[in-house]
């Protein structure tokens, strides 16, 4: 039976690596730019003081948007 052989090419703006240090660094400015927040969980109620879910991930999104908008616009200039 004969074997047919593709060949995919993907073009993408940041390496693995780079991907990986933009993570880190989204996580860093998160951690200080979004503040720690109480609130009560439980049938005790007990207070946990954590960062709210979709503000933080809200705030990750939107920084590696802005790297990804840098990157594309060095590219293009």
């Amino acid at each position: 039976m004969p074997v047919k052989t593709y060949t995919v090419r993907r073009v993408t703006v940041f390496t693995a690596e780079e991907l990986r240090e933009l993570l880190k660094e989204a996580h860093e400015y998160c951690n200080t730019a979004v503040k720690p927040k109480p609130h009560r969980i439980g049938k005790r109620k007990r207070l946990v003081i954590t960062r709210p879910k979709t503000e933080y991930q809200t705030c990750i999104k939107n920084y590696i948007e802005k790297k990804i908008q840098e990157k594309i616009g060095s590219v293009v200039a």
